[in-house]
């Protein structure tokens, strides 16, 4: 496929658009539709004084217009700047000189009060020509098939700059389609936004060959699974370890088999073809769970820099791994067990805003990126991955090892909603255990030997002395939680830590 090619394919199609607002009220389009309001779009641009090269900076929440305006800066050859889903911090003068702006596109609530807009600035929502004052294009000479620069906050929250490569998404949808295909009267539901550049690849693969689409906020997530009931979904852990526990306490204690898994299915719309988890580790028991109940859910391993990396898929799926490369051969293991991806077309060109140390240790050759986890792989080939790498712990004697796997044991209890070990200033290691009951003696008291149950596979370094339980959620809203969902390890330690 080609991203140029989207428009095109788009006109006379009567597949549908949906997106449903926090009030939960609803608009929809034909892809018909889409195709005109990109043409007008284009216009628009063209009219404005916008030429292939410049940048168009999109500084909006998840919407229809970030859609067509995301698919006109391709139609037009300029390089979008996708900055984060939230109000920006910045004066928008302030972002349009930052990165280079011909343009700004700005959704209207985020615009100042008072008219007129900043030079440079236009309300997203509009896509017709308007006779507005022309303003003078900025082509760069970007790095070939330059198609957007994105930000990612990785796991440590940190924006870095993201050079996105037109070959590198086409390959990956490319592989996608390979891998799980099409079939007729397809859905698929989507919660994250669009600034995380996973759900435009995810959106220009539906619009390409032909998928209804949906995009709902966060708290409207779970009935709008059974409202529009998707075929299949792609989304964090914490969709599925949700869904995990809602069927279990809606089913009832002592449910039998059948009745779980009926009670699953209506929960997820009873339409579900698959689902894919990735992004962050998920709880072994939540992955059985949904096998067993049996709704496909396929677990994935990628970064925003390379594009996919492993994924288990139809007729080939290792439970507890992230399944095989995407490509046979692609993926190697450093010595000290990074995983390393080489690919001809990565998703990444490099970065545009990041440290001189995060580019150099990442992006190892023009066709190489280092992952920074570390990995292992079985005999038949399937990539299990351990942990990452700055989230090793080093103890008192030099020895290094890996908390997400300790994590893992403290979460087959399923009163457990998370489990974060970290190391402190203080001799011991500590765990954050985050659970519903916190305030239950009884529960706690049974976590506590949990724990020292898990304590007992360990090495005496391993062990964890000091324990904390909580009630909080952990979300990106409070900051225990990165915007993609991961967790916030030096936020949880800030917060938790002094408690142990």
């Amino acid at each position: 496929m080609k991203i140029r090619e989207i428009p095109g394919r788009l006109r006379g199609s009567a597949c549908v658009l949906t997106f449903v607002d926090e009030k939960g009220n609803e608009s929809w389009h034909t892809f018909d539709g889409l195709h005109a309001d990109v043409q007008a779009a284009v216009r628009r641009a063209q009219e404005i004084g916008l030429a292939p090269g410049c940048r168009i900076g999109i500084a909006a929440p998840s919407g229809y217009a970030w859609m067509v305006w995301d698919l006109a800066c391709a139609a037009l050859e300029c390089v979008s700047v996708a900055f984060p889903n939230e109000k920006p911090q910045r004066g928008l003068e302030e972002l349009v000189e930052a990165y280079n702006l011909t343009l700004l596109l700005v959704h209207p609530q985020w615009l100042p009060p008072s008219a007129p807009l900043p030079h440079r600035v236009v309300d997203i929502s509009r896509f017709a020509p308007d006779h507005e004052a022309l303003v003078s294009a900025r082509p760069i000479r970007h790095a070939p098939h330059t198609h957007s620069l994105v930000f990612s906050s990785g796991t440590t929250g940190r924006n870095k700059g993201l050079i996105v490569s037109a070959a590198g998404t086409e390959h990956l949808i490319d592989l996608y389609f390979d891998a799980f295909g099409v079939e007729p009267a397809e859905r698929f539901l989507t919660f994250l936004p669009f600034a995380n550049y996973q759900q435009r690849m995810v959106y220009y693969f539906c619009l390409y060959h032909g998928v209804d689409f949906v995009s709902v906020p966060f708290q409207r997530l779970l009935p709008s699974l059974q409202a529009y009931r998707p075929t299949f979904v792609i989304a964090p852990p914490v969709l599925y370890e949700t869904l995990h526990s809602l069927t279990r306490a809606g089913a009832g204690a002592g449910a039998s088999p059948e009745a779980l898994a009926t009670r699953l299915r209506h929960l997820t719309g009873d339409n579900m073809r698959y689902m894919v988890t990735g992004m962050a580790p998920i709880k072994r028991n939540a992955l059985d769970f949904f096998w067993e109940c049996g709704v496909p859910l396929y677990e994935a391993f990628g970064i925003t820099e390379a594009g996919m990396v492993a994924w288990n898929k139809p007729g080939r799926v290792r439970i507890g791994t992230v399944g095989m490369p995407a490509e046979p051969g692609s993926v190697t293991l450093a010595e000290d067990g990074e995983v390393i991806i080489w690919r001809e077309a990565l998703l990444s060109l490099g970065y545009f805003e990041a440290s001189e140390e995060d580019a150099r240790t990442t992006f190892l050759a023009s066709n190489a990126v280092a992952t920074g986890d570390i990995g292992e792989f079985d005999d038949d080939g399937f990539l299990r991955v351990v942990g990452r790498k700055k989230d090793a712990i080093i103890t008192s004697n030099g020895e290094k090892f890996h908390p997400e796997p300790i994590e893992s044991l403290i979460c087959r209890d399923p009163r457990v909603d998370v489990a974060v070990v970290l190391a402190g200033d203080r001799p011991g290691l500590s765990v954050v255990v985050a659970t519903r009951a916190h305030e239950d003696r009884a529960v706690t008291q049974a976590l506590r030997e949990h724990i020292a149950t898990v304590n007992e596979t360990l090495p005496a370094q391993q062990q964890l002395r000091h324990i904390v339980f909580t009630g909080s959620e952990f979300t990106a809203d409070n900051g225990l939680r990165t915007r993609n969902l991961k967790l916030n390890r030096k936020a949880i330690a800030a917060a938790f830590l002094a408690q142990a």
